[in-house]
C-alpha cells in the first residue's frame, strides 16, 4: 500500500505584503522577522492545528507544506487568499503550482540492504548505514528517488505527481520481485 504524506505547492498572490500588518490581523499565524535564509518578515500561517502551513513572503510569493492530497493543498490555497481577502488585501493575478509530492509505500518483507546494493547496481545506489540507515536508488528510467529501508519501508521524496510517485513504487516492486528469482 501506498500514501501521501506530504504535497508541497507554491505559488504568488499577485502582489507584495507587509506580512508583519498581516500577521497581527490574520490572528492565526507568526511572523519570523530574523529569517536566517531570506532575512526578511515571514508569515506562517495555519487556518487550525492539523492543517497544512501556508508560508508567504513580503514579494507575495507563498509555499504550501504539510498537504495530504493536491486537493488540501488547493483548500489552504484558497483559504488562505479568503483570509487574506477577508482583511482587504487586494489580490493580483494568482499563481498556484504543485511542487513535488512525497509517498510512503511498504514492501512488506525485510529487505538485506548490502544484497540489494549489488542487485540494483553501484552506480545507482547510495548505502552508507553510519550517515543515514536507508538505501538511496536514483534509477535511470525514473522520475522518482527512492529511500529503502530494511524494515520494507520506502520513502519517494520529491515526485512532481501522485501517478509518478505511485508508478515508481509499482516498477520498484516489479524490479525487486524479478531480482528475487
Amino acid at each position: 500500500m501506498t500514501e501521501i504524506v506530504n504535497v508541497v505547492a507554491s505559488g504568488s498572490l499577485g502582489r507584495e505584503l507587509d506580512v508583519t500588518s498581516v500577521a497581527e490581523d490574520i490572528n492565526a499565524g507568526e511572523v519570523d522577522t530574523q529569517s536566517y535564509e531570506y532575512r526578511t518578515p515571514t508569515l506562517y500561517v495555519k487556518e487550525h492545528d492539523g492543517s497544512p502551513l501556508a508560508t508567504v513572503y513580503e514579494s507575495g510569493s507563498y509555499h504550501i507544506s504539510g498537504a495530504k492530497s493536491v486537493d488540501e493543498a488547493e483548500a489552504t490555497r484558497d483559504w488562505l487568499i479568503s483570509a487574506l481577502e477577508d482583511l482587504g488585501v487586494e489580490i493580483g493575478d494568482i499563481s498556484f503550482s504543485v511542487a513535488n509530492v512525497v509517498v510512503v509505500g511498504d514492501l512488506e518483507k525485510k529487505i538485506d540492504m548490502n544484497n540489494l546494493v549489488i542487485e540494483l547496481g553501484f552506480e545507482a545506489t547510495e548505502y552508507e548505514p553510519e550517515q543515514f540507515p536507508g538505501l538511496v536508488y536514483r534509477p535511470e528510467d525514473s522520475e522518482c528517488v527512492f529511500l529503502i529501508f530494511s524494515s520494507g519501508r520506502v520513502v519517494i521524496p520529491g515526485a512532481p505527481d501522485a501517478e509518478t510517485a505511485f508508478n515508481g513504487f509499482d516498477e520498484l516492486k516489479k524490479k525487486l520481485t524479478a531480482l528475487a528469482k
